[in-house]
């Protein structure tokens, strides 16, 4: 990979969303691309100049203040796969407290194009990946309305971000509003849901992972079991019974098997059983109450 450092400078507000214009921390930002998108320099700093004004916590270069850098990068795993454009920044110093750790990242496709993104995606791209920043700031600051954001996104990191924020928050509020990303295409994202829901869900919660488990891919099944396993009711019962005694996967059943002890016995199964799911990514766990 070329890696291409741009002298981008924007600004991230540092007000909270509804107060006065305060101070403004310009965000210097290198760029990063693939040598067969090393054409793009230009075009990718102006759709970033352009979704900064647009954005009602971040703007475009111009105002003093104390800097804080990031990084923004464009890649893609394959070349069939979608382009990603995915933005770093360090946490600006008034939102510090509120994270456990030091950078928010953010994330957007930019379309699956063979040859390189065309304006129009990289447009848009940065407009969701810096909504996406934005919603996280907001999130920090108290305001839900950032949750929302994320979860209409579309878009795989971003999606973790809010699911991995009504887990820590134990936001029971909120678990109904994951119940639709069971039907989401990224593996990672069906199995957060489970995780997150196994946490923070009721028997009810229950009740809708069992009317969507036969959509559900095998790499999901084990988290399933355990989501059902921690919610208990005659639900999840009467599947674990059935999963218990048809699974053909041998692991898969003993763990069918577990689950369906502890469901009857009202204990939820130790978090040593072994590995859940995914790595979520570390910002996702960062946010503190």
């Amino acid at each position: 990979m070329i890696r291409l450092r741009a002298a981008l400078a924007f600004i991230l507000l540092a007000a909270a969303c509804g107060e006065s214009d305060g101070g403004r921390y310009p965000l210097r930002l290198s760029l990063s691309l693939p040598g067969e998108a090393a054409e793009l320099e230009l075009p990718i700093s102006a759709a970033l100049q352009t979704a900064l004004a647009d954005s009602a916590l971040f703007a475009p270069d111009g105002s003093a203040g104390a800097t804080v850098h990031g990084e923004a990068v464009l890649s893609r795993e394959a070349p069939e796969a979608p382009w990603i454009l995915h933005l770093g920044v360090a946490v600006p110093d008034d939102l510090r407290s509120q994270f456990a750790v030091s950078a928010i990242t953010s994330s957007a496709s930019a379309g699956s194009d063979a040859f390189r993104p065309s304006a129009e995606a990289l447009a848009e791209a940065a407009r969701r990946a810096i909504a996406g920043l934005e919603a996280q700031c907001r999130l920090a600051r108290g305001d839900a309305s950032g949750l929302e954001v994320l979860l209409a996104s579309g878009e795989p990191s971003q999606l973790l971000v809010a699911i991995r924020y009504v887990g820590d928050r134990e936001a029971r509020e909120h678990a109904t509003r994951l119940l639709p990303l069971l039907r989401n295409e990224d593996t990672r994202v069906r199995v957060a849901v489970l995780d997150v829901l196994g946490s923070v869900g009721t028997r009810d919660h229950a009740a809708a992972i069992v009317r969507e488990a036969h959509r559900l891919d095998p790499g999901a099944t084990r988290e399933v079991y355990r989501a059902l396993a921690r919610l208990g009711g005659a639900d999840a019962v009467g599947f674990l019974r059935f999963a218990a005694a048809n699974e053909d996967d041998p692991e898969l059943r003993a763990e069918a098997e577990r689950a369906l002890t502890s469901a009857l016995s009202g204990k939820p199964p130790s978090a040593a059983d072994g590995p859940r799911g995914v790595d979520l990514p570390k910002l996702a766990r960062g946010h503190r109450q």
